[in-house]
């Protein structure tokens, strides 16, 4: 019984932290997909995979990025802190998804350099996107 007293209250401890675990997990979740479309960009330039291989493969991350900044949009912040945290995670979440859109839409235009454009803002969102992920650790 003691054990189970332990655990109600440290969950009950911190109402920040439900957040903070879901956002380091939907940010894990993005950053993978944001680094899979940039390896596949960089794959792309180097003529070391096929343009329709890439599109199907950034499509794929695109949803997974759709699916991980859905599922933290269904958060609900219950403190001035865990908004703060809420608001600079949905834009990340949003920076994130916006530029693998334009990789794809890019890329279904065949137009590579555009594609080639967002590596920087996919780069920021992968490192932006890895400290969020260490929130829970």
């Amino acid at each position: 019984m003691a054990v189970l007293l332990v655990v109600v209250l440290s969950s009950c401890a911190d109402p920040d932290q439900k957040l903070r675990s879901a956002a380091a997990q939907s940010a894990r979740d993005a950053a993978s997909e944001v680094s899979t479309t940039r390896l596949a960009v960089e794959q792309l330039r180097a003529h070391q995979l096929w343009s329709q291989a890439a599109g199907q493969i950034v499509g794929d991350a695109e949803k997974g990025v759709e699916k991980a900044t859905s599922s933290f949009s269904a958060q609900q912040p219950s403190t001035e802190t865990s908004t703060r945290l809420y608001e600079q995670v949905t834009k990340t979440l949003d920076d994130a998804q916006t530029a693998v859109t334009a990789v794809r839409i890019a890329l279904g235009n065949g137009n590579l350099a555009a594609a080639e454009q967002q590596l920087a803002a996919l780069r920021r969102s992968s490192a932006d996107l890895g400290r969020i992920g260490e929130l829970a650790k």
